[in-house]
């Protein structure tokens, strides 16, 4: 299974709220949700999530931590998540959440 951090986790700046954004190919997805399902760990998603790519994501807590599925539909959007992780770390830490992500998704 071929998986990426990103988000605030990876490049900063944590805030005691954070969740922790996991990039996942659409395949393995399938067999992380069922695994959840089966074990009664309850899993939902947000409109932002229905944003992300073709095929969204989805929500669920770990020890208290909120882990953030987001699924990646093909190889070209998981090396589009890769890409700008690693042009993010590059950068000193953005505080504002709003610029943060405008940062991201502006990226080339």
């Amino acid at each position: 299974m071929d998986f990426l951090l990103t988000g605030s986790h990876v490049y900063g700046p944590v805030q005691p709220d954070s969740d922790l954004d996991i990039v996942v190919m659409y395949d393995d997805v399938l067999k992380i949700h069922a695994y959840l399902i089966e074990h009664k760990i309850e899993v939902y998603n947000t409109p932002t999530q229905d944003s992300y790519g073709d095929a969204g994501g989805f929500y669920f807590k770990l020890a208290g931590i909120e882990v953030n599925i987001i699924v990646a539909g093909n190889e070209s959007e998981f090396n589009w998540w890769r890409e700008r992780t690693e042009k993010m770390k590059t950068l000193p830490p953005i505080e504002d959440r709003d610029k943060r992500l405008a940062m991201f998704n502006g990226l080339t």
